[in-house]
């Protein structure tokens, strides 16, 4: 079954929409994550594996 350009032309553009989102989603939590690095006070791996932690805990509710 061939699909017809217009019909490709609008996956194509629905997918660009949706690695477009994901991307500023991944941006967003890259920046969550620096961020709970650098508000915690412990000490640099515990802190990092804490903040990778609660990150992609957040992202999987989501």
């Amino acid at each position: 079954m061939a699909q017809s350009p217009k019909n490709i032309s609008a996956l194509m553009c629905e997918l660009s929409i949706a690695l477009a989102e994901l991307s500023e989603k991944m941006s967003n939590l890259s920046v969550t994550l620096e961020n709970h690095y650098l508000d915690s006070n412990a000490p640099e791996p515990t802190a990092m594996l804490e903040a990778a932690r609660e990150t992609i805990e957040k992202a999987r509710s989501n």
